[in-house]
């Protein structure tokens, strides 16, 4: 089921995204957070990349790395994408993730290299992890959206407010003086 097709709980009293905001939302390269149980049933959180296809969420890691033996064992997480400039915004995703082989080289590892990084900036972050990827090979990640909740405080104000609100965080005055 594709992720604007689900309930959307508002948090906090604050304004709800629409749907094709949220789908927006998700679909530029955020960093986003994700949260699994480890062995002994603590929580823990890892910010991630990821690739969103309007129904599903692509992580690639290491074969090697903890989320991939914690998901491997209970298949539900959560997954935060987060605005971290004023007016702020945030999505919640708890669902149930899959496992499966990623290609160390092309297809959606590189594709999310270039996501995130441009294409100059993929192919030096690729030659960086090609030995470690290589040695432990890669997992493709795909998360599954079962419940979605969060705010969208753009929908509280205007452009020009919202504008000056991005505008505000580079200006090289306090910021409690605008």
């Amino acid at each position: 089921m594709a992720l604007r097709d689900l309930p959307f709980q508002a948090m906090g009293g604050q304004p709800a995204f629409e749907p094709a905001a949220l789908d927006r939302f998700v679909s530029a390269a955020r960093v986003a957070v994700l949260a699994y149980t480890r062995r002994d049933g603590s929580p823990c959180q890892v910010p991630i990349w990821y690739a969103y296809d309007g129904t599903r969420f692509y992580i690639v890691t290491s074969s090697a790395s903890p989320k991939v033996k914690a998901l491997g064992r209970s298949p539900r997480a959560s997954l935060t994408v987060q605005d971290e400039v004023p007016p702020y915004r945030a999505v919640i995703i708890d669902g149930e993730t899959t496992l499966g082989e990623a290609p160390t080289k092309g297809g959606v590892t590189s594709d999310l290299a270039v996501r995130y990084f441009g294409k100059m900036g993929a192919r030096e972050y690729e030659k960086m992890v090609a030995e470690e990827n290589a040695r432990t090979g890669l997992t493709l990640i795909t998360f599954e959206p079962r419940r979605v909740r969060g705010f969208d405080n753009h929908r509280m104000i205007g452009a020009p407010l919202r504008a000056f609100m991005r505008l505000r965080q580079i200006l090289p005055i306090p910021n409690d003086w605008l």
